[in-house]
């Protein structure tokens, strides 16, 4: 089921949601902001789209694993996220209150957030025994974040911000054709080492609990990046679409390194990674005025974000099987890009009105130096790599 015209509908859909995320990611705060919101309110509206999150994948994974139909629900999540950003794009003409935008991204959030990860759950199936390919698959995820970027950055800098949710909707209608055209993969692996007594089993293990704990303080620590670092760069005086292309230069960082991990060993690299990411932050928050220290750190989003991410699918795909995959993928998005990045977020929207960008972005390397430490003390991917591959 891995040919080349099988997999298109997979490959334009990971182009078309990362095309929405990179509209999402670098615009939407500025553009909440000029709605008139604060700092802190828009940290809390921010961090209620990650908190959904925590409900709104498992529930999902849930319903994927029990009717094993993973096309069926994401094109009724895909659905239901269109029809809430048009909401959205309509709402932004009339400057709604606080109350009523926290619906509209609460009930966005509980359709969009489940996507990537039930779409890694198809990618995984449909690829079979040839899952070394889906690094080069998922990295057409990211050309499409990088267009994104840098188109929609020009288009700022002559329309203005209004386009954010009319862009996002575009993004979701595009997701959408492609799904349309995506085969229902096969289901349930013919083995099934775990059932949802051994699914349990599987979470309570101190490699697993360990791992889990430092994926959740990896996306807290992204959480001023994401809210506030197309703010803090325009305040520096860089353009929307200078903004843009450096959000694009990390990810290019990221294509290459999904184009070289079938040749590498991602696991060992991992705590390195996260060395590289504190890194980040600090070279962010004190020298983002000096273009080369900018661009270097924008580089090392192929190690914070590109592996952390690559050896998070590597461990969940080998340790949650049969009919546990769906569910597994869930639990992974739920505590990081759900959990996680939405405390992050609620902190970074705290920080940012009380301290300085330098203290904020600093913060976050302490955070990540704190995931540094429970990775390696709970030794979870080395416990792993001693594991037979299924």
């Amino acid at each position: 089921m891995s040919s080349f015209a099988t997999l298109n509908p997979i490959r334009f859909g990971y182009f078309a949601f990362f095309l929405g995320l990179g509209i999402y990611l670098p615009y939407f705060s500025p553009y909440l902001l000029k709605q008139g919101f604060s700092a802190a309110e828009v940290g809390m509206l921010l961090g209620s789209v990650m908190l959904t999150k925590l409900i709104a994948p498992p529930v999902l994974g849930w319903l994927i694993d029990r009717s094993n139909q993973v096309t069926r629900w994401l094109l009724i999540a895909t659905s239901g996220a269109l029809l809430i950003s048009l909401l959205m794009m309509i709402s932004g003409w009339f400057s709604p209150g606080f109350g009523w935008w926290l619906f509209m991204l609460v009930a966005f959030g509980l359709m969009w957030q489940p996507l990537l990860s039930q779409m890694d759950v198809a990618a995984l199936r449909l690829l079979g025994s040839r899952r070394e390919q889906y690094p080069a698959l998922r990295a057409w995820g990211s050309i499409g974040f990088i267009v994104s970027a840098m188109v929609l950055g020009a288009l700022i800098d002559q329309f203005g911000l209004f386009l954010v949710p009319t862009l996002l909707s575009l993004s979701l209608l595009l997701l959408l054709i492609s799904l349309t055209r995506l085969p229902e993969p096969d289901g349930h692996p013919s083995v099934r080492r775990h059932d949802d007594a051994g699914m349990v089993k599987v979470l309570r293990q101190p490699a697993m609990l360990g791992f889990l704990a430092g994926h959740f303080l990896i996306h807290a620590a992204h959480g001023v990046y994401y809210a506030f670092f197309s703010v803090y760069l325009a305040n520096l005086g860089y353009s929307a679409a200078a903004i843009g292309a450096l959000w694009a230069l990390g990810v290019v960082a990221e294509i290459i390194l999904f184009f070289l991990l079938p040749r590498i060993r991602p696991y060992c690299l991992l705590l390195l990674a996260i060395a590289l990411m504190a890194l980040r932050w600090w070279l962010i928050g004190y020298q983002a005025d000096l273009l080369w220290w900018l661009l270097f750190a924008q580089l090392l989003h192929a190690a914070s974000f590109g592996l952390t991410h690559a050896v998070g699918i590597w461990v969940v795909d080998h340790q949650f099987t049969g009919s546990a995959h769906a569910r597994g993928m869930a639990v992974m998005s739920a505590v990081s890009y759900g959990g996680g990045a939405a405390a992050g977020l609620f902190l970074a929207g705290f920080l940012w009105d009380v301290v300085s960008a330098g203290t904020a972005f600093a913060l976050m390397s302490v955070i990540s130096l704190i995931a540094l430490g429970i990775m390696a003390t709970s030794k979870a991917v080395i416990h792993w790599q001693s594991q037979p591959q299924r």
